[in-house]
Formats: C-alpha cells, sequence, structure tokens
C-alpha cells in the first residue's frame, strides 16, 4: 500500500513537472525567438539590431515578427540601416521542436534601407565588409554556447515592397534624398540545396539580396562611387547561388508589363467570348427568321391541304 502511494506520488510529480515545463516554453518561447533573431542577426552584420515582437504560435504552428531595425555602422547620421515592418511564416510543430527547421515559405513585407554616402564613404561598404568578416569566420551558435543552434530550410523567402534611400551630399552643401523601390525579391531552396543555415547565415543571405537587388536597379539613382562598393563588395561574398539558392526581382516596370500583358489576355479571351455569344445569337436569329418561316409556311399549306379534302 505504501508502495503503491509512493508510486502514485513519483508519478504525480513528474506530471506536474512536465506541465511546468510546458508552461515555461509557452510563456518564455516568444523571448527566445526574440532573442535568437537579434543575436543572429547582430552577428552577421555586426551592427546592433532590434525586434520589436515576436509572436511564436506552437498550437497555431505560425510565427510572426514586426519592428525588426538594424542600426547604422558608427559615423552615419541616416536612422538606421535596415528596417522591416512585418514577418510572418507558418510551420508545423514538430519542425519547429526539431533541430533543423523547415519554413515553406518565409514572408517579409515593407522594408526601409537607408544607403548613407554623406560622408563620403558609404555604410553599405561597412555592411559588407562585416558580411565578409562574418564568412570568414568558423560558424559560431546564434543562442547560448551550452545548446546546439537550430538550423534551418526555406523553401521560399517571398520579400515585399522595398524602399531603398539614397542620402548624399551633393556640392551645394544641403542633403539629397532619392528613392529606389524594388516591388518584390524571390529566394528559393535556401539551406536546402546545400547544408540547412543558421539565422545568422539567413541573415547574411537576406541582406545579400537585397542589395544585390538595389545594384540591379540603382543605375541612375545611386551614384557611381557607391554602386562600384557594392559591385565590389557583393563580389567578395559567397556567391550564394553556388548552394542552389535561386534569386529573382521584379522591378515596378515589369510587374507593370506583367499585369497589363495578363489584363490584356483577359480581355481578348472576353472578346472572343463576347464574340462567339454574339456568332450564336446571330445564327439562331436567322434560323428563326428563315428556317422558322418555311416550316410556318409548310403547316399552314398542310393545313390548307387537308382544309380541302
Amino acid at each position: 500500500m505504501k508502495a503503491a502511494k509512493l508510486l502514485l506520488g513519483v508519478v504525480g510529480g513528474i506530471i506536474v513537472l512536465l506541465v511546468l515545463v510546458v508552461v515555461i516554453v509557452f510563456i518564455s518561447i516568444d523571448k527566445i525567438a526574440k532573442t535568437g533573431v537579434e543575436k543572429g542577426t547582430t552577428y552577421a552584420l555586426a551592427v546592433p539590431t532590434s525586434l520589436g515582437s515576436a509572436d511564436v504560435g506552437v498550437l497555431s504552428g505560425k510565427f510572426a515578427m514586426s519592428g525588426l531595425e538594424i542600426s547604422n555602422p558608427e559615423g552615419f547620421d541616416s536612422p538606421y540601416f535596415l528596417r522591416l515592418e512585418a514577418a510572418g511564416v507558418e510551420v508545423s510543430l514538430d519542425s519547429l521542436m526539431s533541430d533543423v527547421v523547415t519554413l515553406p515559405n518565409l514572408s517579409l513585407t515593407d522594408l526601409n534601407v537607408h544607403i548613407d554616402g554623406v560622408t563620403g564613404k558609404s555604410n553599405v561598404k561597412t555592411i559588407l565588409d562585416n558580411l565578409k568578416r562574418f564568412e570568414s569566420d568558423e560558424p559560431k551558435p546564434d543562442t547560448d554556447e551550452s545548446a546546439p543552434a537550430k538550423k534551418f530550410v526555406v523553401n521560399e523567402i517571398d520579400i515585399q515592397n522595398v524602399v531603398v534611400h539614397v542620402h548624399l551630399l551633393p556640392l551645394g552643401g544641403e542633403i539629397s534624398t532619392q528613392k529606389l523601390i524594388v516591388p518584390e525579391i524571390k529566394l528559393t531552396d535556401v539551406g536546402s540545396a546545400g547544408e540547412p543555415i543558421t539565422l545568422a547565415e539567413l541573415s547574411n543571405i537576406i541582406t545579400q539580396a537585397i542589395l544585390k537587388s538595389a545594384e540591379e536597379f540603382g543605375g541612375g539613382i545611386i551614384p557611381d562611387e557607391i554602386m562600384g562598393e557594392l559591385t565590389s563588395g557583393l563580389g567578395d561574398l559567397n556567391d550564394f547561388a553556388e548552394s542552389g539558392v535561386e534569386m529573382v526581382t521584379s522591378s515596378v516596370d515589369e510587374i507593370i508589363a506583367d499585369t497589363t500583358e495578363k489584363l490584356g489576355e483577359e480581355i481578348d479571351k472576353q472578346v472572343e467570348d463576347l464574340k462567339d455569344q454574339a456568332g450564336d445569337a446571330i445564327s439562331e436569329g436567322l434560323d428563326s427568321l428563315l428556317g422558322g418561316g418555311d416550316d410556318e409556311k409548310k403547316e399552314d399549306s398542310s393545313d390548307g391541304d387537308g382544309g380541302g379534302e
């Protein structure tokens, strides 16, 4: 009897302990995710990073974060280097709890990037130099060294609405700012074709992709000197395409052209449908006028013959 009570007490204690662990995980998982993102991005870019909020839906399988702000290197007066307003992803609970987390689609929306060339040197050169140092070092854990860092495989990253603010000091002496808009950047097979990646490596890839898009569409807006720094700095980094990552960017003109083409195809289809409908209606009308009239005459003739008999 005493042994049974003792056993029940031990089992009850284990259950209470497990419940406490689950409660602690539920309460602290948002903080853990927030800290992981901040540490990973800070480590990769070597500038302070803050995250407004992180929300891990353990039961819903959704992760969202907002207000990610990457500071400028020292010596630059623009508000920050990069700010991401919102990000979201769906992930299964099993994957979230495993060492390698698989994300089907990571959506990043409304990003503002500041390229600061007011002092004669640019902040992007410093950022790219920091990324080069990051890639040359042996990767380190993003979190506590006593625990292994989670790694990630992202099937698709969809980056929407990137606005690049270019700050310059023209000969006149007053700071001028021009804007460059890249509506959409898509990255596929991130960490899947090669080895799964850490949060720091993911931050590196996303930052590279954004700066590559600025280089691609910045002609006439970004000065030649800064454009040269972009091209040179990006060229010194590992080409993520070699690990199977594919990048596709769309400019405003391309999106308008694609939308116009699709709209034109839809209009053509509707016109053809209307022509077919009009043709059917005309055909039916002619049949009614011509064919139907003959039938009526035949019926009248038939009735007249019958009456004569």
